[in-house]
């Protein structure tokens, strides 16, 4: 008996959008090698944060990258992912307005967060908050996209696969805020409150203005 092989749909957009993903790894991987290598090693050991991590800031050509790849792995997513829930949206430029909207957003915050760490002079709070927190949600996000690759490939972007990656997106943004926060309490660098506080203004807040706006 012949098996018959189910086509997997794909869009020339979509593996172009992966491509240039992959293409931001190797740029990266060519400039320094060690310091790319010893990044994605930060999962299980601090030879990043003992060789690298003391010099590096939220605009380090190195962490924007880094951010572009995950903001364009978290819009393609997103986009998908209003395909099939919003009711205000069409499929036309989803993914613009996912990537403009995501960029803003985080522009919008880390200004805020740095107006006030000048504000309360600071700005070193700031930049070692920041820095951790794209750190930290760049490295978790990057096997996301290599998952979001292979679902792609393999079973294509259908509602199922694309909540089911939602919920892996969520999860994984929830451990990173965990992990920032450990590091934030040993660091000594903020009150619990001011946490909670930045939490409740800058991540949920936005989140659900987005649900009920976009009538999610």
């Amino acid at each position: 008996m012949n098996e018959v092989l189910r086509k997997i749909p794909q869009n020339n957009f979509d593996l172009l959008l992966f491509l240039v993903l992959i293409l931001i790894s190797v740029l990266l991987y060519n400039r320094d090698g060690k310091r790319f290598l010893y990044y994605y090693r930060s999962f299980y050991n601090k030879q990043f944060e003992i060789s690298y991590g003391r010099h590096l800031r939220l605009t380090h050509n190195f962490i924007v990258l880094l951010s572009v790849q995950s903001i364009l792995v978290v819009s393609h997513l997103l986009a998908r992912y209003l395909e099939y829930c919003s009711n205000y949206l069409t499929n036309t430029h989803l993914f613009p307005l996912s990537f403009v909207g995501i960029l803003g957003y985080l522009t919008v915050k880390w200004v805020s967060l740095y107006g006030v760490s000048v504000l309360f002079k600071n700005e070193r709070a700031f930049h070692l908050f920041s820095t951790k927190s794209a750190k930290t949600a760049n490295l978790f996000l990057a096997p996301f996209a290599v998952l979001c690759l292979f679902v792609y490939l393999n079973y294509g972007y259908n509602i199922e696969a694309v909540t089911k990656l939602m919920y892996v997106l969520v999860s994984i943004s929830v451990f990173a805020k965990l992990s920032t926060y450990n590091y934030i309490r040993k660091e000594k660098l903020m009150d619990v409150f001011y946490f909670i506080l930045y939490l409740c203004i800058f991540e949920i807040v936005p989140i659900l203005w987005i649900l009920i706006g976009l009538d999610c």
